[in-house]
Parts: C-alpha cells; sequence; structure tokens
C-alpha cells in the first residue's frame, strides 16, 4: 500500500482544523432567565492570571486607566449591556462593599455575597478559564477566550448560564496588549450576553 503524498496529509490536517474550528463556534439555543430575574449585582470575575494584569482604559466606569485589568473590564461591560437590556443593575460601589476585596471562586460562593450583603438582587458570576494573546508572527491578531456566565439566585442555584467554548476573538489592525484586552472583552461580554435581549440604547 501506497503512502498518502505530504500534500493529502496537509489537507487533512487542514480539513481537521476547520472542523474543529466550526465546532468551537457553534452556538447553543440558551433559555431566558426566570422572570423574577430582574435585579443584577456583577461580582468581580474569577480570572485568577489578573494578578499582574493592567489593559488599557475602556469606555466604560471610571477606574483610573493603571488599576484597571481585564476582569475590571469584563465586569463594566457586563453591567453596561445589562442595564442596556433593561436589567436594574446594582452599582460596583455597592458590589465593592459587599465584596470586601473577595473575589467569588463559585457559583455558590457569589450567592452567598450576594445574599450577606441583602443586595436584594440575582448574583452574576463571571469565570475565566482562559485568556491568552494570538499571535501571528510578531504580530498579534487576536486573544483567545473561554468565558463562563452564570446568573445565580439567592440560595445559589444557577437559573441561567452561558458557557462560551475556547475560540479567539479576531482583532483587525495594529493595537496595543492593553487595547487588545480591552476590545476583547467588549466583544465577548456582547456576545455571551446577547440571548438576554437586545440592547435599548447606544453601545
Amino acid at each position: 500500500m501506497s503512502r498518502p503524498s505530504m500534500k493529502s496529509v496537509k489537507s487533512s490536517v487542514t480539513a481537521a482544523v476547520i472542523l474543529a474550528w466550526l465546532v468551537g463556534c457553534a452556538t447553543t439555543a440558551v433559555a431566558p432567565p426566570p422572570p423574577r430575574v430582574h435585579r443584577i449585582a456583577v461580582l468581580p470575575p474569577n480570572k485568577p492570571s489578573d494578578a499582574d494584569k493592567t489593559p488599557a482604559a475602556a469606555s466604560t466606569d471610571a477606574l483610573p486607566p493603571a488599576s484597571r485589568t481585564v476582569a475590571d473590564v469584563l465586569a463594566a461591560e457586563a453591567r453596561q449591556l445589562l442595564a442596556q437590556k433593561g436589567f436594574q443593575v446594582v452599582d460596583p460601589t455597592s458590589v465593592e462593599t459587599a465584596t470586601h476585596g473577595r473575589i467569588p471562586t463559585s457559583p455558590r460562593m457569589a450567592a452567598q455575597i450576594v445574599a450577606d450583603a441583602h443586595l436584594d438582587a440575582a448574583a452574576l458570576y463571571i469565570e475565566v478559564p482562559l485568556w491568552q494573546p494570538n499571535f501571528e508572527g510578531m504580530v498579534m491578531n487576536g486573544v483567545i477566550v473561554a468565558l463562563n456566565v452564570m446568573l445565580v439566585d439567592s440560595r445559589g442555584a444557577v437559573v441561567w448560564e452561558v458557557r462560551r467554548s475556547t475560540k479567539p476573538v479576531p482583532l483587525y489592525g495594529t493595537v496595543l496588549t492593553g487595547q487588545a484586552d480591552v476590545l476583547a472583552a467588549e466583544t465577548v461580554m456582547r456576545e455571551v450576553l446577547a440571548p438576554l435581549g437586545p440592547e435599548r440604547g447606544g453601545s
């Protein structure tokens, strides 16, 4: 039996890569949250690698640029989008007071923080399993992101969730790493929160 040519092997590998990308990009139908969810507290995202990460300033929330992390931008974008979709959003100062600097590491912990502070809201728990710059040669052309978002009620039950499988967020043009993080954060939050309904205001 003759060996397959290098050309056919490369074609097979390319096809497999394309198939994997298509599977990763497939979207799953997500049911809307229960009608009782009308007020939401966006908690600090669980992103362990953010300890020394400081992207550039985004257009949401007035935090100094030097203090903003990817998690900060994700939370700020979530607050803005949820408000535009008609939800009541707990202000970030009240959330900061409630957390006492703690970052929830599970949906149950997120619910406990909100309940202990008597915020009378569902908790938006965000976890970021992967956030990695993607380079083509020396040029950064995207960020590879895996992201899970859950709405948790006062009992710690997940009443709505979206799990974004690992895939790149493409970037176009020349951007700095911090700018890329901000653009990617805005893009993925808009993507995962889309099932909650259309935005009623400007971005």
